[in-house]
């Protein structure tokens, strides 16, 4: 029972559901979980294109588009949904009129730009322009991760001085901010690291111990802010990157467990979930009230979005996805049939 309430694709939800909390309440763990999902992102690429993408036709170009077709199509989607719900609600005009007709149309059908956009309509986007950059320079990354020349060690500690460098230097290009992240999971990937199950459990009730003693101490407002946020906040951002250093060994704890039958439903719904409780979030913003009204309030905004994630998923991003699955697949078969005639023809000449 234990490896299916670990699954990855429950534990990818459940970090979603952390962004909404982050939202909607006082609590600002929502940036944690970002991180998280970083590396998340950096042990799966490493897999996956080392694992699969490396034995097909043009690996590179393959893993770009096979990418680009896993996240645009319901990007796209839900950028639309949200831009016409912005336009209903009559908030489109300073959205448009922010920056230049070009940057808006393309960052949000394509994503990238979209952290640069000054006002977002899905404000938590950003994270996947962040993710599509890495994209770019991430078969090299598992490159040199694979190279063994140099020890991880190194490689992270180097990882983390060109983070903290990228962030205080104010560097344009985003991603370089969360390298340590990424490069998390890529060296856990690539080491095959496996974290035991006591492990597991020191990581995630290490990280929950955390949590409790900063909330119940006088530093609470470094994780309890909202519009009055106390003296501490500014420490939120630090105190989320620490969490999430915590809390990586329980996420790469995940990757190897079995999960429900519907883990695989669980990993997709987290993103059509994480791109729509934006909007949600909005229109909880637009009905105040008490404790209770507002309780009700996000406990309807949660189901509602649950509710059109499932949607999306079933008619629409699962069929795009298995298509995505099979083009990459008929690729490796290409390889391969290529490399059979190629070793026939070999033996042909070879032969008496």
């Amino acid at each position: 029972m234990l490896k299916k309430i670990t699954g990855p694709g429950l534990f990818r939800l459940f970090l979603a559901l952390l962004v909404f909390v982050h939202h909607t309440t006082r609590f600002a763990i929502g940036i944690c979980a970002v991180y998280i999902f970083f590396c998340l992102s950096g042990y799966w690429i490493y897999k996956m294109y080392r694992g699969r993408y490396a034995a097909t036709r043009r690996p590179y170009l393959t893993y770009l588009v096979s990418r680009a077709w896993r996240l645009l199509p319901v990007f796209a989607l839900i950028s639309l949904l949200t831009l016409l719900f912005l336009y209903i609600n009559g908030t489109l005009g300073a959205a448009w009129n922010a920056t230049s007709p070009f940057h808006f149309i393309v960052s949000n059908l394509f994503i990238f730009g979209y952290g640069t956009l000054p006002v977002k309509p899905i404000d938590a986007a950003w994270s996947l322009d962040v993710e599509m950059q890495f994209y770019l320079v991430a078969p090299l990354l598992a490159a040199l991760l694979a190279w063994r020349r140099v020890s991880i060690g190194w490689i992270l500690l180097v990882a983390a001085a060109v983070s903290l460098a990228s962030v205080y230097l104010h560097n344009p290009v985003s991603a370089v901010n969360y390298t340590l992240f990424f490069l998390v999971g890529m060296a856990a990937a690539s080491t095959d690291w496996r974290p035991s199950g006591r492990v597991a459990v020191i990581s995630a009730g290490g990280t929950a111990l955390v949590i409790f003693l900063i909330v119940v101490s006088p530093f609470k407002s470094v994780l309890l802010a909202g519009a009055h946020p106390g003296p501490f906040s500014d420490w939120a951002p630090h105190a989320n990157v620490i969490l999430a250093l915590f809390m990586a060994p329980y996420a790469i704890y995940t990757t190897t467990q079995k999960g429900f039958a519907l883990d695989g439903m669980f990993a997709d719904l987290s993103y059509e979930f994480y791109l729509l409780h934006g909007t949600a979030v909005a229109w909880i913003a637009t009905h105040p009230g008490g404790v209770l009204h507002r309780l009700i309030t996000m406990a309807l905004s949660l189901i509602a979005v649950l509710a059109v994630s499932t949607a999306i998923w079933k008619f629409y991003d699962r069929p795009i996805n298995r298509m995505r699955s099979r083009w990459v697949s008929r690729r490796k078969k290409l390889i391969s049939t290529q490399t059979r005639t190629a070793q026939a023809a070999a033996a042909e000449v070879a032969g008496p």
